[in-house]
């Protein structure tokens, strides 16, 4: 009977490997899908926007359903097997928990349906990633991806990317800003640290290849990405990329770590030697010589790097003794070889002035502790949960030191506290240190093939890691799609080496559970659908908010309808359908539109229940229906919850000073006093508030474009008129 059985089950194994291999091609496609999809998203606004954000969203979904599918069907079959995954839907879990008592209920949703996102990126990333062809696919789709980034960035700041040009569907404006390469992330600061990242991909492919010709390729691409790195101005990435490249370092195999220092200093060297010659051309006048000095710059370093590959290896037999102290003299003649190119002006003097500016005194770097220190006072309010996403845009102004302007709060690790509380800021350490624990235990294997992988892959997330800590790049979609790609091929790599000891028990869940596999499915089905639905409506409410301001209230109406219809949480839309409906009430003595906008603009203040301008547009409404007080009161509200915009106390003194107008009118006097003596306190009003709230730091008040607090003159106007009224 057990012969039988063993039978039984080899041909049950043969059946599958047959069927799998009869669906290849399928995989091979869904593999180019998926490679073709991740490598696209720096292109499309880094995904900050929801425009370009739920297309890619809608299509992962598609394509993760059509993988399962596949798995299915080839009788290898789908399951959610890894710690890490469970790990991941916990998070999920923890930004979906505060969505009925959250800030703003979209952006709430709108964060969760990101990390379902990035859950569908790394766990196909795990499941294509079988073999080294696949492997080596996605790796090197993500370096072709930040060579894109590097292209875009350099065509743009000689001019030959116009701003109204639409090579990927969309208007190219602000790749080159402030003369600061921004590329198609719009962020000269995420760029850079995208940059740095597609950096030690390069570096990781070419010391993972064993083909001269190519490695020296890669190399000299890798040179490419440097230099654009280097006129980004990331103060933030000058300092982690040298932290995460020790990283790579240390966890490199011997030999590797020899020709790893060779080719870095090598690469290092002939970029900061042709520095200066890219930065004179990156303007309108260096069409042409900027492209020959990269091309030659890139023939430079793979002519060096190729020649080197010939003699790299007879280092490989150095005495670990000569090897440090080889290491270390490099190194150090590294150093100083920088610190002379500085002193002898061989690096351009932008460069050196962004990194002579790296200090604790800086005035972004005390910006971002206010930010730091305002966000910390936001999650005393929602310390367990959170506010869910969005939190910090919906409430920085109630809780800001000073008036500044900045809709992120430049720190994933605050965002995701503010956010989800500790319980999702817990999640988001378990699945950390998960994620490092294990791809060390398969490190201290000692494969030293696959450790060339877990190093580089390491190196490269602890780039984006640690300078998520410095600013807000992981708002941006497309850099933490880039990040759990290579965290999926990290994952298939350490699967393997720890399944040959038998230790894949440690990544691996025991217990699993059979409801959840297809429970993914059809979630993912609703994700498609969502996305398309907030996409559609997205459209609609950029179009209908447009001819708002056009007062074309008749083509205003048909989007916002259309707009409230597919994203019913969007707050911005219902408070401008809203405003839509009572004017086109107005006009028609329609008391049921006037009715209606009411109920529209309760809905948006649920919704977002933080947001002044909702609050003063609905003010607007009441006030010009006659609810006077109600009005009023939202005003108030409204003042509370950005209590240092000086322009809020503007519509506070307009607002009274017209319904004391109103009243006088009518000969009420007394009532009239009332509201003029509430405009006639509004300078004690503001001075006390800024006594009490403005925190502003030295460095900020020696700006003279930083944002003090005080009364304009548009309301000390109001105020003197209401004087001479009274």
């Amino acid at each position: 009977m057990a012969k039988k059985e063993k039978k039984k089950q080899t041909f049950s194994f043969k059946d599958t490997q047959q069927e799998a291999l009869n669906l290849y091609p399928i995989r091979l496609i869904l593999l180019f899908a998926f490679s073709v999809l991740v490598m696209m998203t720096p292109y499309y606004r880094g995904l900050y926007f929801d425009y370009e954000l739920m297309v890619f969203q809608a299509i992962a979904a598609v394509i993760f359903i059509l993988l399962v599918l596949y798995l299915y069907a080839s009788k290898i079959g789908f399951e959610v097997k890894y710690k890490l995954e469970y790990i991941l839907l916990l998070f999920m879990v923890a930004y979906i928990v505060p969505f009925f008592f959250a800030a703003n209920r979209r952006l709430a949703i709108g964060e969760f349906l990101k990390y379902a996102f990035y859950f569908a990126i790394f766990a196909m990333a795990i499941r294509l990633a079988t073999g080294r062809f696949e492997k080596l696919t996605i790796l090197n789709a993500l370096f072709i991806s930040t060579i894109g980034v590097a292209f875009f960035g350099y065509q743009a700041a000689v001019g030959l990317i116009p701003e109204t040009a639409r090579p990927l569907g969309m208007a190219m404006n602000g790749l080159w800003a402030g003369n600061m390469i921004n590329s198609t992330l719009q962020y000269h600061n995420t760029a850079g640290t995208v940059l740095a990242f597609g950096f030690i991909i390069g570096l990781l492919l070419g010391l993972y290849t064993e083909n001269k010709f190519l490695r020296a390729f890669y190399f000299a691409a890798s040179s490419f990405v440097l230099t654009a790195f280097f006129f980004t101005y990331s103060r933030g990435s000058y300092v982690t990329l040298p932290i995460a490249l020790l990283v790579f370092f240390i966890l490199l195999p011997r030999e590797k770590r020899i020709s790893f220092v060779f080719n870095l200093a090598l690469i290092g060297a002939i970029v900061l030697a042709f520095l200066n010659k890219v930065g004179a051309q990156l303007n309108p006048n260096g069409k042409e010589k900027l492209w020959l000095i990269l091309l030659m710059q890139f023939a430079v370093v793979w002519a060096a790097a190729y020649a080197f590959s010939f003699v790299e290896k007879r280092l490989y037999v150095l005495k670990n003794d000569v090897y440090i102290i080889s290491a270390l003299t490099i190194a150090a003649l590294g150093i100083i070889g920088f610190i002379i190119a500085l002193n002898m002006h061989l690096i351009p003097t932008s460069i050196v002035d962004k990194i002579k500016s790296i200090s604790f005194k800086d005035r972004n770097f005390v910006e971002r502790l206010v930010f730091y220190k305002d966000g910390l006072k936001i999650f005393l309010k929602s310390p367990i949960f959170g506010y869910g996403g969005g939190t910090w845009v919906s409430l920085y102004f109630m809780y800001q030191s000073y008036l500044y302007f900045t809709t992120q709060s430049h720190n994933y690790f605050l965002q995701v506290l503010l956010d989800t509380g500790l319980f999702g800021f817990a999640i988001l350490m378990v699945f950390l240190y998960t994620l490092f624990s294990t791809a060390l235990r398969a490190w201290l294997k000692k494969d030293k093939d696959k450790n060339i992988l877990i190093a580089g892959i390491i190196g490269g997330a602890v780039q984006l890691y640690l300078h998520s800590i410095l600013d807000f790049d992981f708002s941006l979609a497309s850099v933490q799609v880039l990040l759990f790609a290579s965290l999926g091929v990290l994952i298939a790599i350490v699967q393997e080496v720890l399944q040959k000891s038998k230790e894949d028990g440690k990544l691996i869940v025991q217990r699993k559970t059979k409801v959840l596999s297809p429970a993914l499915l059809v979630f993912y089905l609703f994700v498609m659908i969502i996305s398309i639905n907030f996409r559609i409506g997205n459209y609609n409410a950029n179009i209908g908010q447009q001819a708002l301001q056009m007062n074309n209230l008749t083509a205003a109406y048909s989007f916002l309808s259309k707009a409230v219809e597919y994203d019913s949480l969007s707050s911005s839309a219902l408070s401008d359908y809203a405003t839509v409906l009572y004017k086109i009430g107005d006009q028609n003595k329609d008391a049921n539109l006037i009715a209606k906008a009411n109920s529209y603009f309760k809905q948006a203040i649920t919704n977002d229940r933080f947001n002044a301008k909702i609050r003063f547009k609905y003010a607007v409404y009441l006030l010009s229906h006659g609810a006077i007080d109600e009005g009023l009161k939202q005003i108030e509200e409204g003042i509370k919850l950005q209590p240092l915009q000086p322009n809020n106390y503007e519509l506070k003194a307009d607002a009274y000073a017209k319904v004391g107008d109103y009243y006088l009118g009518k000969g009420d006097k007394e009532k009239a006093r009332k509201y003029y003596e509430v405009v006639l306190k509004i300078p004690q009003e503001i001075e006390r508030v800024k006594r009490e709230r403005e925190r502003m730091p030295e460095v900020i008040k020696q700006d003279p474009n930083s944002h003090k607090f005080g009364i304009t003159d548009r309301t000390l106007q109001i105020v003197n008129e209401v004087k001479k009224k009274i």
